[in-house]
């Protein structure tokens, strides 16, 4: 069995690497049967991995979810951690591009919904980046809908992540957070943690010599303390 399951995978990869979809979408449901006929879970696994592949090569989007989806299932039953990351990581970019066309269509509780399982996508796949992408896009979903209270938990995680998880070498990311976090607390009502987060994306931006994003800070600080009639200290923003 192992003998035909490795030959029809071989030519499936063959003529994916000819953008030929259809034909490696037969091998790779030969792959499928000789796989249930041995019970071979690994088999299976990469089998529907496989197909999901290929069906989301020529658009078939919702079926690329679904095969991908039962490799999952098969990856999780059977123990096969390795395989459950790869599968894992195809699958954060098939629900990232069926939640943001759903935005797209101003569809927002879809989006959420394939949002969420992208971030949970994301984290068995190990993928900080995405992770926090997602709780970054799902932070500014629920901002859109007047949500500001669910807004500022996912900010807030999209935050924590890009502080302990994201080692790119810049602070980007966590400046990123800290702006929307500020912009978010201010729409809420909290001016104090409005400027606590500016506080903190100034000193980034300073560290990053990053002179527009310390501009813009200082804007937003320098209104935010005119707002709470704080003049003196407002002044020596501008």
């Amino acid at each position: 069995m192992k003998h035909c399951f490795q030959q029809y995978l071989r030519v499936a990869q063959q003529f994916e690497e000819l953008n030929d979809w259809e034909t490696a979408s037969y091998f790779h449901k030969r792959c499928l049967d000789v796989s249930v006929e041995a019970k071979h879970a690994e088999g299976e696994a990469k089998a529907y991995k496989g197909l999901g592949i290929c069906e989301e090569k020529v658009l078939n989007i919702f079926e690329a979810m679904n095969h991908l989806e039962t490799a999952l299932e098969k990856t999780v039953e059977s123990g096969l951690a390795k395989i459950e990351r790869e599968i894992s990581r195809e699958l954060v970019r098939v629900y990232q591009i069926i939640a943001i066309d759903f935005q797209e269509r101003d569809e927002f509780d879809r989006s959420l919904e394939y949002f969420e399982k992208c971030l949970e996508a994301s984290k068995r796949a190990n993928d900080k980046e995405k992770e926090a992408e997602c709780y970054q896009r799902i932070g500014l979903i629920h901002e859109k809908l007047g949500e500001l209270d669910k807004a500022i938990a996912c900010l807030q995680r999209f935050l924590e992540v890009c502080q302990r998880e994201l080692k790119s070498g810049s602070r980007d990311k966590e400046g990123e957070a800290h702006k929307l976090l500020a912009d978010v607390h201010a729409k809420n009502g909290n001016i104090q943690m409005a400027i606590h987060h500016l506080g903190e994306l100034m000193n980034i931006a300073e560290a990053e010599n990053k002179t527009q994003a310390q501009a813009d800070a200082a804007l937003k600080l320098g209104l935010l303390h005119y707002q709470e009639q704080l003049i003196q200290k407002s002044v020596s923003y501008f």
